[in-house]
């Protein structure tokens, strides 16, 4: 199976968290305290099952490891990790996990460009008007809303004019088929959504068979949107959660997590 992996998968893959333990050490007459830093296992989830899909992540790279499972990305999904601080690897259930990169439907800065690379990182939504983010029209958000505007004789504008833009053929179609993404956006409910229906719209381009999150949100959207009575679009690529997708694999038993609950992890013996 070729899957897309959302960013919750990435940052959910981490287990472990640097902890520091204060050690004692006898040296002749003195005792010396000294400061050992290592990983200690992060706290389980206060709901259980949302736990169980991410201790299912452990299963998952194995799968990916063994060549059963082909995992991708793509630029959106790497922009929103670089939100976040470089990942722990030690104990990651994706370590060692090889990530084919796929193509975006629309790159971004074929029409927002910026010299501020953060501003093409954030998101552009309501945490970051929260936290004083600098905000513009290259934040995600902001060029997703732009093309959920578009109508037929605009995309038909921008077509005609794809060798000046340098629009490659995958984006021309990309955007002659931009309906699909317009109609998954408005039944999402609002703009905050846009990056998870983007990331679906990309697994669908590509001729993924399957988006993989930790999320309900993107699954019931989509189960409502291919159950209506009056389908405009079809959404061929399914949503899963990991024990879905292992069950769909025929897989019931999952890879214990490889780190105990109350254990502390020298550095100097992982």
């Amino acid at each position: 199976m070729k899957i897309l992996l959302d960013n919750g998968i990435f940052i959910h893959s981490e287990f472990a968290e640097d902890a520091i333990n204060p050690t004692t050490v006898n040296w002749g007459d003195t005792t010396i305290t000294r400061s050992v830093h290592g990983l200690v296992r992060k706290k389980p989830d206060d709901d259980p099952e949302y736990q169980s899909q991410k201790e299912a992540l452990f299963t998952v790279g194995t799968l990916i490891r063994e060549g059963r499972i082909q995992a991708y990305d793509y630029i959106e999904i790497r922009f929103e990790r670089m939100r976040g601080r470089a990942p722990i690897q030690h104990f990651n259930a994706l370590q060692n996990c090889q990530i084919h990169r796929c193509l975006t439907p629309v790159e971004r800065f074929r029409f927002r460009q910026t010299i501020n690379i953060m501003e093409t990182i954030a998101k552009g939504g309501k945490n970051d008007r929260k936290a004083g983010t600098a905000l513009g029209i290259a934040n995600q958000i902001p060029f997703f809303e732009w093309l959920c505007r578009l109508s037929k004789p605009n995309v038909d504008n921008i077509v005609k004019h794809a060798a000046d833009i340098g629009l490659p053929p995958f984006e021309v179609e990309s955007l002659k088929n931009v309906e699909w993404f317009q109609v998954v956006c408005r039944r999402s409910g609002s703009p905050e959504n846009y990056p998870d229906v983007f990331h679906l719209w990309t697994a669908e381009r590509n001729g993924l068979d399957a988006v993989l999150t930790l999320e309900k949100r993107l699954p019931n959207l989509v189960f409502r949107i291919n159950n209506e009575r009056n389908k405009k679009i079809q959404i061929r690529t399914e949503v899963l959660r990991p024990l879905q997708l292992l069950r769909k694999l025929g897989i019931n038993e999952t890879d214990p997590v490889p780190m105990a609950p109350d254990r502390f992890y020298d550095y100097l013996t992982l």
